[in-house]
């Protein structure tokens, strides 16, 4: 048997879907600037944008939570001295550049992107330093090489995390 109006309808429907999934826009990552207003932790700080306060989680790579001490702690004052220009005691009013979706957040209501302060990706200036591994999981792909290779510095240089005198223990919850 020969459906031809059936077959047309069915191309006509399956265009029509494709036409709409096409159009639809996807929220795109933008570069926005920001002021830092406290660090959490080695991978989550508090940054104000147009006067509104938000937490911020830097993309592509884990560092070790609070309780894998030292290392949470060390962390911690890493990220913050990236981010403390030197002879300034603070980082309140330390301005940087944010690459996120302002529209996108996690399942901890946080954006999620990059941090550039004084020309420097600081997360892949944190994991240079061997202050954490990368998850490439939820990333653009944009640094993808450039996280990968910080941390194959990070390794071979047996900074951070990676010395083999202190290495970090997986903790067992």
């Amino acid at each position: 048997m020969n459906y031809p109006l059936t077959n047309k309808f069915f191309i006509l429907l399956i265009s029509l879907c494709l036409l709409i999934v096409g159009c639809q826009s996807n929220p795109e990552i933008t570069r926005v600037e920001a002021n830092i207003r406290r660090v959490i932790s080695a991978q989550t700080i508090e940054v104000i944008i147009n006067n509104q306060t938000y937490q911020f989680r830097l993309m592509g790579l884990n560092t070790p939570n609070r309780q894998q001490q030292p290392w949470g702690k060390e962390a911690k004052e890493v990220l913050v001295n990236l981010l403390t220009l030197e002879g300034k005691n603070s980082l309140n009013s330390t301005t940087v550049i944010l690459e996120t979706n302002l529209e996108t957040k996690d399942k901890f209501n946080r954006l999620n992107g990059y941090i550039w302060y004084n020309n420097q990706l600081i997360n892949q200036k944190l994991l240079e330093q061997g202050y954490g591994l990368v998850n490439l999981t939820y990333t653009d792909g944009k640094y993808d090489q450039q996280l990968l290779q910080a941390q194959s510095y990070a390794r071979i240089m047996e900074k951070g995390i990676w010395n083999p005198q202190k290495p970090l223990r997986e903790i067992n919850y």
